[in-house]
């Protein structure tokens, strides 16, 4: 098989996506704005230059490339870009595309960040190349950028009581990694979710019993919110965020049997528990990690 070229492929869910596929013995390229030529990204691993604002720099980047992992970020244009980097696939004779949307998306188009996941796939689905998409929801992970507050005793990200079905970033991109080289996966949309219904209050007594402290959870007044994260984020994103969040307090993103089915066949394996995320990362900061 030619290379796998992943968009999106140095962050959170990204970067393990590459790890899984050069552990399970593929090539692959990370396509990336300021790489000069074919940089090395370490064993099994080139970085190549492109631009997705840009969209005449990608073509190089698809030379001998079989498949691609698309994962677009926050943007104040995200569908443009997307549909952009699916062109560019199709006109380069790409394979499989994996598409990393959202779950639930379908249901709540008025969240800017999910609308812009329908429009992809909508260019997905016209665009001739074989698809499939997985579609998490709120990442274990997310909780890593409140090291300060948890350790502090505030749990300030908005998750209401509803609830949602979070999902550890280890088992997206397992469920990734399966759709690109795996068969059977062509045309289904693959809920990724975690296996308990969350809840703010579920979350602070998660916290609260593994750092050995009270954590308050603080989450539902969306305008302190906004007033700490107008601090260091664009305000585009905080607005696209609110929405999102006051989505999450109304209405949760609860995962159905079906999606539970679904996910079964592109995972392999039990989800991956809280609880167990949490014990893991209070280990790991006891012991020195950042």
């Amino acid at each position: 098989m030619a290379d796998v070229l992943c968009i999106g492929g140095t962050g959170t869910v990204g970067r393990r996506v590459v790890e899984g596929l050069v552990a399970r013995g593929m090539s692959v390229r990370c396509l990336t704005r300021s790489a000069d030529g074919n940089a090395a990204g370490g064993e099994g691993v080139k970085f190549v230059r492109g631009d997705l604002e840009q969209p005449d720099t990608l073509g190089p980047a698809f030379e001998g490339v079989s498949r691609m992992h698309l994962l677009t970020a926050l943007h104040p244009r995200e569908a443009r870009l997307g549909i952009g980097a699916v062109d560019a696939a199709a006109e380069a004779g790409v394979e499989r595309i994996v598409f990393h949307s959202a779950h639930r998306a379908h249901a709540a188009p008025h969240i800017p960040h999910f609308a812009s996941k329908m429009e992809i796939l909508a260019a997905l689905k016209a665009s001739g190349v074989p698809w499939a998409t997985i579609e998490p929801n709120h990442y274990f992970q997310n909780d890593l950028w409140l090291r300060r507050s948890l350790e502090g005793g505030v749990y300030p990200a908005p998750l209401g009581g509803v609830g949602l079905h979070r999902v550890d970033v280890r088992d997206i991109a397992d469920a990734t990694v399966n759709a690109l080289l795996d068969d059977g996966h062509e045309g289904i949309r693959h809920p990724v979710i975690g296996p308990e219904l969350l809840k703010g209050a579920d979350v602070v007594r998660t916290w609260s019993e593994h750092l050995d402290r009270e954590v308050e959870y603080v989450g539902d007044d969306l305008d302190a919110w906004d007033a700490r994260a107008g601090r260091h984020l664009p305000d585009w994103l905080v607005r696209d965020l609110r929405v999102m969040s006051a989505h999450f307090l109304s209405d949760g993103l609860i995962a159905t049997e079906e999606d539970f089915a679904t996910m079964s066949h592109v995972l392999g394996h039990a989800p991956r528990v809280f609880e167990d995320f949490v014990r893991e990362t209070v280990a790991a900061w006891r012991g020195g990690d950042a």
